[in-house]
């Protein structure tokens, strides 16, 4: 594959460094091709029914965000798609061994905690935000079946702490939710954001993307 090519250039023999470099620069790949497509279809929705560009800058922020955590764990898409089902039921055990990618993965939900209960109401109650949360990264594992990847209960259990963590963050700047939110969301919107991230990566980025890599290596 043409990212493989770029992971030699980054890596080559070693497994240290070069690997986060590859990831960081693979993932910016990949949210430019998204943008393609995000930066005119959010127009077109505060055009119909959004209605107010603070609103949806903002939401765009969050799709972009989204688009980045697609793309860092692998999201499958329409060009690549593999079934292989490697399943990690057992909690803990490869977190204690991988002590840092336990923490990224921690770090990578947080924001997830941080922009629902500011930019929708639903989500200032954390039972709600748990369960979306819960919602968020069990759908992003089960879809990991068609990567190829292990599809590992300690990724569900870290990324909902990261998801609690943002909560108490968004919840100590806000003031209790009193200030620095938005007021007038829709609660719908969460989910037209995330259903249309998902349709773009999983069906129209991985075109844009074919033609990124092709130009750059």
């Amino acid at each position: 594959m043409i990212s493989e090519k770029l992971r030699r250039i980054f890596c080559g023999n070693c497994n240290c460094g070069g690997e986060n470099m590859y990831r960081i620069y693979s993932t910016l790949i990949e949210m430019v091709a998204a943008a393609v497509f995000i930066i005119p279809i959010w127009c077109i929705y505060n055009k119909l029914y959004f209605r107010s560009w603070k609103i949806t800058f903002l939401y765009m922020i969050f799709g972009f965000y989204l688009t980045a955590v697609l793309a860092l764990v692998g999201f499958p898409n329409i060009i690549s798609l593999k079934v292989e089902l490697t399943v990690n039921i057992i909690p803990f055990v490869y977190m204690i061994n991988d002590f840092t990618n336990a923490c990224l993965n921690v770090l990578l939900f947080v924001p997830f905690g941080f922009f629902l209960p500011v930019l929708w109401k639903k989500f200032r109650n954390a039972k709600k935000l748990f369960t979306a949360g819960f919602a968020m990264t069990s759908f992003i594992e089960i879809a990991q079946i068609f990567t190829g990847r292990t599809t590992d209960i300690d990724d569900i259990i870290t990324n909902i702490a990261g998801t609690l963590i943002g909560y108490l963050i968004a919840y100590w700047y806000t003031g209790v939710f009193t200030r620095r939110i938005v007021k007038n969301s829709k609660k719908n919107d969460f989910y037209i954001i995330c259903a249309s991230v998902i349709f773009i990566m999983f069906f129209l980025q991985p075109f844009i993307s074919s033609l990124l890599w092709e130009m750059i290596l």
